[in-house]
């Protein structure tokens, strides 16, 4: 309430100015609104980087594979990393574009189209990035298994879908929760702020 009592000061100051109306968000949709900005970044650059390194392996550093297989595996867990990394940079600048300065209603109908965005790219995009990456790591396990003790190959593979199923059914549902309480607290406070700017008019 502070927060709007705040705006609704500075609003009736420039009133006969006859200035805008817009939305300042609070503290904590400010707050959430960097998380959404600093976890998409950290994500992009992990990504980017990822693809790097994984490059640098396959050029810098003689591991004695000689399947071409394996190489195409590793390429292909790049292109993956570098593809979903350009994924996560364009929704950061969907968030960086939404205009702050811009009338309450189209400040939020911008927040709402993100958000209905973001339900739609999370019902492919976590089970395409899923599926591709695996294709790409049962490529390159193909020569890494090659002639191992079946119980090490057992062993490895629980570790590895272990781990996957960690990641996707667990890490993966509470990143989304995360993301998803951020940018409902976000568009609760500017249904409210525009609520009570109506009762001004």
């Amino acid at each position: 309430m502070d927060n709007f009592d705040s705006i609704k000061s500075l609003w009736d100051k420039g009133a006969n100015a006859d200035q805008p109306k817009t939305i300042v968000l609070g503290k904590n949709s400010q707050s959430a609104k960097h998380k959404l900005k600093r976890q998409l970044m950290i994500g992009t650059v992990s990504l980017f980087a990822t693809g790097i390194y994984i490059i640098a392996l396959a050029l810098l550093f003689d591991f004695g594979f000689k399947s071409w297989l394996t190489f195409a595996g590793m390429g292909l867990v790049t292109v993956i990393c570098w593809a979903q990394a350009a994924f996560l940079f364009k929704n950061y600048k969907r968030i960086a574009s939404i205009e702050e300065s811009s009338l309450p209603a189209e400040h939020l109908k911008q927040w709402q189209e993100y958000y209905l965005l973001r339900k739609r790219q999370n019902q492919w995009n976590g089970p395409v990035y899923f599926l591709l990456l695996n294709l790409a790591m049962g490529l390159y396990f193909i020569e890494i298994f090659s002639g191992r003790n079946i119980y090490y190959i057992l062993i490895l593979l629980a570790v590895y879908f272990g781990w996957m199923a960690y990641a996707y059914f667990i890490l993966g549902k509470k990143v989304l929760k995360k993301e998803n309480d951020r940018l409902q607290a976000i568009m609760d406070e500017l249904k409210g702020l525009e609520g009570q700017f109506k009762k001004l008019d």
